[in-house]
């Protein structure tokens, strides 16, 4: 019976993203049990995807109690695997997927405990098991679940990374009211496992919007001002990190994440791809003006995608391999590489 609940909760996970799907296995049961106690399994598995308040899941879920209902969403919040909303004087509650949302708030705000540990090594387990049955087989689709879904006219949400360059990600900064920021999840998760990164880690995970209000309250990150975004974002791409975006139109969670392609699954993943374009929404392709270019070569080095390579005295470019990230432009001595729209982009702005 407790092993249904938790293949239940997978289920429920999935509906709301397969970023990182969750797939039965005994390395899931052993992360999920970690993270849900049976119980609260059951309560995530009945929540509906839109937010709900706990008079209205309990009026859903047969003989359950609103009052304790309302506690074990309370700390649920508290762990991170529920957001939560206020509206009209009304508390609402909102499942998280597990990717962006539940396991980047276990790590992002940067303790290093015991239980962060646990979850640390319970994670790359899994990590291991998913990326074994990925290679025989596609990660499981919920109904309604697609690459892209819909929201209204001109609006769409993605369940795959965007890949932000320097002047959309401040931009984004520009337009955005609440900003929180906290521990790089993927390189403090290294950390834990004695596999450190030379990049910086602090308060280069970012939270937009709403979400990062809640994340603030429950202590996982703290606000910061634009002025400091701006700064952390020139840090990041000094150190040569990838601006990944997860855009939700306030659903779940806002993340911008500042990523090393050592560390990042997304990265890593896109890495090995065939085409790596295609394993996130790259919008932008880097040109390399040949007249420009003194062939010094530091491009090459600095792409995590191995896009570029030399050719004779001169980098080469392929399109394919380019997630159009732009931190080549960084290095570029004689200003030779600009981003352009991919003509294929996902999102038409």
């Amino acid at each position: 019976m407790t092993e249904e609940v938790y293949k239940k909760l997978a289920d429920a996970l999935n509906a709301r993203s397969v970023t990182y799907p969750s797939i039965p296995c005994d390395e899931f049961y052993a992360l999920a049990k970690e993270l849900f106690t049976p119980e609260q399994a059951e309560i995530a598995s009945s929540m509906p995807l839109n937010p709900v308040t706990a008079e209205e899941l309990a009026g859903k879920m047969k003989g359950a109690d609103a009052g304790r209902l309302k506690k074990q969403l309370q700390e649920m919040s508290g762990k991170g695997l529920v957001r939560v909303k206020e509206s009209d004087g009304k508390r609402y509650y909102e499942f998280m997927p597990l990717v962006p949302g539940i396991i980047e708030l276990q790590f992002i705000h940067g303790r290093v405990d015991e239980r962060t540990k646990r979850l640390a090594h319970l994670l790359r387990n899994y990590a291991r098991a998913l990326r074994n049955m990925m290679m025989t087989a596609p990660p499981p689709v919920s109904a309604g679940t697609s690459a892209v879904k819909k929201i209204s006219v001109e609006k769409e949400i993605h369940h795959l990374p965007i890949i932000l360059p320097h002047d959309e990600v401040m931009k984004l900064i520009d337009t955005t009211e609440y900003i929180a920021a906290g521990t790089c999840v993927c390189r403090h998760q290294g950390d834990l496992l004695d596999k450190p990164c030379d990049k910086p880690k602090s308060n280069l995970c970012m939270i937009f919007g709403p979400s990062a209000e809640f994340a603030t309250s429950r202590g996982f990150v703290r606000l910061i001002s634009k002025e400091e975004a701006r700064q952390r974002i020139e840090e990041a791409e000094e150190a040569g990190l990838v601006h990944t975006y997860a855009n939700s139109e306030d659903r779940y969670i806002d993340l911008l994440c500042n990523c090393c392609g050592c560390h990042c699954f997304i990265l890593r993943g896109a890495k090995r791809a065939p085409v790596p374009s295609k394993a996130v929404i790259a919008d932008w392709v880097v040109m390399i003006e040949n007249e420009a270019c003194i062939g010094c070569g530091a491009c090459v080095d600095r792409c995590w995608m191995e896009a570029l390579k030399m050719e004779g005295d001169l980098p080469v470019r392929d399109a394919n391999r380019c997630i159009g990230c732009g931190i080549c432009m960084y290095v570029c001595p004689s200003d030779a590489m600009k981003l352009v729209r991919r003509e294929t982009a996902a999102v038409k702005t």
